[in-house]
């Protein structure tokens, strides 16, 4: 999993909790941040400028990328990984 977002971007920090909150909820799983802003990531940029955050999520490097954009929340992360890897089950909140 890899959320683009950039500095100072309200939704962007609120996708970043979403994550966090799902990761203690699901098996392990990894996932990275790449900031748009930065020069070396300026084609992501001219992709996303006006859509982070994005999280793209991909279980196997020849499937297709399944991507979340703009309001994301923590419901909307476990279902996509939930879908992507047929997991039926996940911790509950405590």
């Amino acid at each position: 999993m890899t959320i683009f977002s950039r500095p100072q971007c309200g939704l962007c920090d609120e996708a970043k909790e979403s994550i966090a909150s799902a990761v203690k909820r699901l098996p392990e799983f990894t996932y990275s941040e790449i900031n748009i802003l930065e020069p070396e990531n300026q084609g992501w940029f001219d992709k996303y400028a006006y859509d982070v955050p994005v999280i793209h999520f991909q279980t196997a490097e020849n499937e297709a990328v399944k991507k979340i954009m703009h309001r994301i929340h923590e419901q909307d992360v476990i279902d996509l990984v939930q879908k992507s890897m047929n997991i039926t089950k996940y911790s509950q909140p405590t």
